[in-house]
């Protein structure tokens, strides 16, 4: 059998912030495991180890706030029309879901799409996240169709996914899904930065109409695998 060998240390940092020298109080199920163990332990930066956030990582996530995203200055959302007529405002009320401790309350992000005859239209709505390098992360949020425009409309989530990225898109035509019926949608990603950035498009074609609305976001840490 394998024993438990006990190490104890102290911990000193130089002047920039990395480790100097790190003595650690540890179970280790080999004391020949160390070497390989250590270099792990020792590769970060203390600001990257210490600044991690351990709860959601998206601000405003409800739109509680009342502020209407900028298309200029993130407030923290921004937004951008990509394509044809868009508009886009907070509306009342929020989300009417009651599947996570966040509510909907009072304000939802509304996208306004009015593509004129056979042509496109939508927008963007984004914000940049406080996440870690290398940790899980889940992303759920709320939304609904104001007409199930013969599927023409969508809404996606964009999120990183390694060297490139990840999206998830949900059609305007959901089966047994009457319009206006708040529904709840999510995904899973590692972060590749501090400051990954998530994505919403909106969007309408072949000159479909929609209100679009968007609510209780939440991006927080994730303990099983994404892959």
């Amino acid at each position: 059998m394998l024993g438990k060998h006990e190490v104890d240390r102290s911990m000193e940092f130089t002047r920039d912030g990395w480790l100097k020298k790190v003595h650690l109080k540890m179970h280790l199920p080999f004391l020949t495991l160390l070497p390989f163990l250590l270099p792990l332990t020792l590769s970060f930066p203390l600001d990257e180890r210490t600044t991690c956030s351990t709860s959601n990582t998206i601000s405003d996530g409800n739109f509680e706030s009342g502020n209407t995203p900028s298309a200029v200055t993130p407030n923290p959302w921004k937004t951008s029309i990509f394509l044809g007529s868009s508009t886009y405002s907070l509306t009342s009320p929020g989300s009417t879901l009651t599947t996570s401790s966040v509510s909907g309350g009072k304000y939802a992000f509304t996208a306004s799409l009015n593509p004129g005859a056979y042509s496109s239209s939508g927008l963007t709505l984004s914000q940049t996240l406080r996440t870690c390098p290398g940790q899980n992360y889940s992303i759920s949020a709320d939304f609904r169709f104001s007409d199930n425009a013969e599927n023409k409309c969508s809404i996606t989530l964009v999120y990183p996914y390694g060297t490139q990225q990840g999206s998830v898109m949900t059609g305007s035509g959901i089966p047994g899904i009457a319009a206006g019926v708040w529904i709840q949608t999510g995904a899973l990603f590692q972060a590749v930065t501090k400051s990954d950035v998530f994505k919403v498009v909106f969007a309408c074609e072949e000159g479909k109409r929609n209100l679009i609305g968007f609510d209780r976001v939440l991006v927080k840490p994730y303990t099983g695998n994404v892959s």
